[in-house]
């Protein structure tokens, strides 16, 4: 949606607020367009990691192997639970798994994982990494 239409959206009196101030300042190009969502995948990845045990999980698990038991019992959550969440993480590909006999072994996918925030940087920044002006 462009600026132009956003303001036509607004009440009267936001309106001529609005207008008043870009006369002035003459910050915003009426003609841009504004985006609005991330892709489906990027905010699929933002949904995953914005849980605060998967994120943990992904923490923990960088550089190093580990099993759902210890997982478990560093989080203080059930094995039931982490299981859960291994699954989602590993659905995104951002775990790697090894077996070894009966137990299954986890690790971060550091260029998935890699990966997925180049893209949220890519939507959020641009690309960069600057933050100012």
């Amino acid at each position: 949606m462009k600026v132009r239409e956003l303001i036509g959206m607004l009440s009267d009196k936001q309106k001529r607020s609005v207008e008043r101030c870009l006369e002035e300042c003459d910050l915003v190009d009426m003609e841009e367009e504004i985006p609005t969502e991330l892709p489906s995948d990027v905010m699929e990845f933002v949904k995953v990691i914005a849980n605060p045990i998967r994120a943990s999980i992904l923490k923990m698990l960088n550089n190093r192997w580990l099993c759902v038991c210890l997982i478990a019992k560093a989080l203080g959550q059930d094995q039931t639970l982490i299981s859960h969440h291994l699954r989602t993480l590993k659905k995104f590909g951002l775990l790697h798994e090894r077996r070894e006999g009966k137990l299954r072994f986890y690790r971060t996918n550091r260029e998935v994982l890699g990966e997925y925030l180049k893209k949220l940087s890519v939507e959020l920044l641009g690309g960069g990494l600057e933050t100012s002006e």
